[in-house]
């Protein structure tokens, strides 16, 4: 892949940077991808060829303060689909879809929100969903908890964390993984340190930290605050894939996004947890570009 692709910007209407990279066809049915937390434009299906032999142009895009892209002081939720439109307009795309892993979730879903008459579908994989609802917190593990209410309440606690993770992060990687992770099901161990999928990880969180923390803790304290729309307002058809043994973002988070947004279609997956989706590319974009 030549590195002309994957280290893009786009300078955006008010001078910053937005970072992107596109693997697959450049001609093919554009899809727009929301990397998860403290992730990065590098997040992306392990086996490319198989998003040329679909027809995909995979379009990865760095949030603001990740990677490529330039830190967004006081940032919305809702300030995301100006972005994804000014880079569609860009690359000269009309009609696109749009994913989201994780803290990408909520990304895709207020694009789907708010650009109704652009976005064709939408999908979510281990997606929070809004951390106001009734028994947000259940079944969190202990850091995420810590993680998600300082995110709401203390902000300045989710910096100091973020901080502190992008110095472990960005040293022994493999050992600060080996600590993160101690805790995952043995299914999402089994995917994330497949060779192939544990080298995209790396490089995308690495990628995702390399400007600094703020970025992530910004990232955290959006979803974890009100998001700034009703998802039960998305119109276009959306693909929720969750894990039934996912620890960091528990199942009924996705029974919650599933009872509220209005038109889903959903896969729940037994004995998988939050990292399923580095082994399911090929069946959540085949799902995702469908006309079903």
């Amino acid at each position: 892949m030549p590195t002309d692709r994957i280290n893009q910007t786009v300078t955006l209407k008010d001078g910053r940077r937005l970072g992107f990279a596109e693997y697959g066809v450049r001609t093919g049915r554009p899809v727009f991808h929301f990397h998860g937390s403290a992730s990065s434009r590098f997040e992306h299906p392990s086996a490319e060829s198989m998003l040329d032999q679909m027809g995909i142009r995979f379009i990865s895009v760095d949030r603001p303060g990740h990677g490529l892209s330039d830190f967004q002081p006081q940032r919305r939720l809702v300030d995301w689909p100006g972005d994804v439109c000014y880079l569609a307009d860009h690359l000269g795309i009309g009609e696109f879809y749009v994913e989201g892993y994780s803290a990408g979730g909520p990304h895709a879903l207020v694009c789907a929100h708010q650009l109704p008459e652009r976005v064709l579908a939408g999908a979510v994989y281990g997606c929070v969903a809004p951390m106001n609802r009734p028994g947000a917190y259940r079944g969190l593990p202990f850091f995420n908890r810590v993680l998600a209410k300082s995110a709401r309440w203390f902000p300045w606690f989710t910096k100091l964390i973020r901080w502190q993770m992008r110095g472990m992060v960005m040293g022994d990687i493999e050992k600060t993984t080996r600590q993160l992770m101690s805790s995952i099901p043995a299914a999402d161990k089994a995917v994330l340190y497949a060779p192939q999928d544990f080298e995209i990880f790396v490089s995308a969180v690495r990628e995702g930290l390399r400007p600094g923390s703020r970025g992530v803790a910004c990232d955290d304290i959006l979803i974890n605050q009100a998001w700034g729309f009703d998802p039960a307002g998305v119109q276009p058809r959306i693909d929720i894939w969750h894990g039934e043994a996912d620890v960091n973002v528990p199942l009924h988070a996705a029974r919650f996004l599933c009872a509220v947004i209005p038109h889903t279609h959903v896969t729940f997956l037994p004995g998988k947890g939050h990292f399923f989706l580095f082994s399911c590319w090929q069946n959540v974009l085949s799902r995702l570009v469908s006309e079903a």
